[in-house]
């Protein structure tokens, strides 16, 4: 009887000792990335994963339940719960990025629209999240080009009660007051209507050293693609195209290449001089 009881009292130190040393193993740092190899070198370990509750074993029910009363977490549930932290974090920054820009939009000038169904993006891609769609016809609060894809412009939309940012293609954003009254250019392929020319096609003149706005239009159908510069700019709805730029005392040479299909159709070099 007495040795039953020994024998009994060792299997359940042995039990007892695989408990403490599966805890102990459970309580590893999880959060850790990195972990030395047989040479010392910090390697990646192998991504954890989640294993649900209904599907560990009767080793690793009973050593959760018995972290969990210990307010410990098993490996099991470590692991489940950053995961899940993760997640979070990835929903959290999404959900920041979507909510840059957001604001009351208070009496803000609303003077572009959208010439079709567009969808707004994040970011200056289409490979961005999309945050949303504008109608054709739907006011929209221009900013500027981006400075990374010309493609692409940066505007305010109404969205419910509040304002939102994002990036709209830029060949789907119109003057409010433009979409339905188109310049026409005559026979000419490239037009300059501002500043006025002190030769056709070859010189302006500005009174000052500073920045000069040239204002053009292109013949409807003719041209697609406006570059000034080594820059493409935006053809508006209307067919007219606005470049800024800085000129110098000595004065500055614009180049206007206009393509069709990407082959080019015209191209119109001149001058800005300082003086009279």
């Amino acid at each position: 009887m007495k040795n039953r009881f020994y024998v009994f009292l060792n299997y359940l130190l042995l039990f007892l000792s695989i408990i403490v040393i599966a805890l102990i193993l459970s309580t590893n740092n999880t959060f850790a990335h990195k972990v030395k190899d047989e040479n010392g070198r910090m390697v990646e370990h192998e991504p954890i994963k989640c294993i649900p509750q209904e599907e560990r074993n009767m080793v690793e029910k009973y050593l959760c339940k018995v972290a969990i009363k210990s307010h410990r977490l098993c490996k099991q549930d470590e692991h489940c719960a950053i995961l899940e932290i993760e997640k979070l974090q990835k929903e959290n920054a999404e959900q920041v990025e979507k909510l840059k820009g957001v604001g009351d939009c208070g009496d803000l000038p609303f003077n572009h629209k959208a010439s079709k169904k567009s969808k707004i993006y994040i970011k200056a891609s289409k490979d961005s999240k999309v945050i949303g769609e504008v109608n054709k016809g739907q006011k929209l609060l221009f900013y500027a080009v981006s400075t990374k894809d010309k493609n692409f412009s940066r505007v305010k939309i109404r969205k419910d009660d509040i304002c939102a940012e994002g990036y709209i293609e830029s060949k789907y954003l119109v003057k409010k007051d433009s979409e339905d009254t188109v310049v026409k250019v005559g026979p000419k392929l490239i037009e300059i209507n501002e500043p006025k020319w002190a030769k056709e096609g070859k010189l302006i003149l500005v009174d000052a050293e500073g920045t000069v706005s040239i204002s053009g239009a292109i013949q409807e159908g003719k041209i697609d693609q406006i570059i000034i510069n080594e820059e493409e700019e935006i053809i508006n709805g209307d067919n007219t195209f606005t470049y800024l730029l800085f000129v110098p005392n000595s004065g500055a040479e614009i180049r206007i290449v206009g393509n069709k299909n990407g082959k080019k159709v015209k191209e119109l070099i001149f001058t800005i001089k300082v003086g009279n």
